[in-house]
């Protein structure tokens, strides 16, 4: 599932706005032409997520932030009878130098979890910040293209893919954004690829295998 990705279109249905919160197509965007913003203490954007039934999933989102406000995206499991099940995962920024910056985390879905939540909230905000949001996501993490060429998410080679995402290519703002489509394009592929073992099998011996052979190869040079 991909949430609104960039904001381009209208926001209900999707988001709920409270308060002070909206779309907004002028100014600072990190990708299209509209971001969702927060304009006053209080404000927030909050989605309903059905259908959660994978058992881990990737939650991931850019912040621009100007001023003392804090920008948050939060992420809640909830159960049939809307019950929190977990601790609210949260991402945040504040003061971001003038740019978007990305937050992204894998986390768990508890047992009995039904649905779940995204909130875009604040804190802090005074008169004159400007608090952004942009290409906020959330997927089952078990359904990109190198977990479906293993066949699970648990693989040790993934765990140098990995590393190597976190250690190299989030730290470079042109990495970012590869990283950022990947997340975008990856989740229809990995699903034929999964559902065709010949296919799998093609992928994983001719792309996954030698990329994690390189990274591993070369990871005296980008692991320290």
């Amino acid at each position: 599932m991909v949430i609104n990705q960039s904001f381009e279109s209208t926001l209900a249905p999707d988001w709920v706005a409270s308060g002070s919160a909206g779309q907004v197509c002028t100014g600072p965007v990190h990708e299209g032409t509209c971001a969702a913003e927060i304009t006053g203490a209080g404000g927030s954007l909050t989605q309903e997520i059905g259908n959660v039934t994978a058992l881990s999933y990737k939650l991931w989102g850019w912040i621009y932030a100007a001023g003392s406000a804090t920008g948050y995206i939060e992420l809640d499991f909830l159960d049939a009878n809307d019950t929190l099940l977990s601790p609210t995962t949260v991402l945040s920024a504040t003061k971001t130098g003038g740019t978007y910056v990305e937050g992204n985390i894998t986390v768990r879905a508890p047992l009995n979890t039904t649905h779940a939540r995204i909130s875009l909230v604040e804190t802090g905000w005074v008169s004159g910040d400007v608090l952004r949001f942009d290409e906020i996501g959330l997927n089952s993490s078990g359904c990109f293209i190198a977990t479906s060429a293993y066949g699970t998410d648990t693989a040790q080679q993934l765990d140098v893919l990995r590393a190597y995402r976190d250690q190299v290519l989030l730290k470079d703002p042109l990495g970012a954004r590869f990283v950022s489509l990947y997340y975008k394009v990856s989740p229809p592929l990995a699903n034929y690829i999964a559902e065709h073992p010949v296919l799998r099998t093609v992928v994983r011996e001719g792309l996954v295998n030698p990329i994690v052979s390189l990274t591993t190869l070369t990871q005296g040079i980008w692991g320290h």
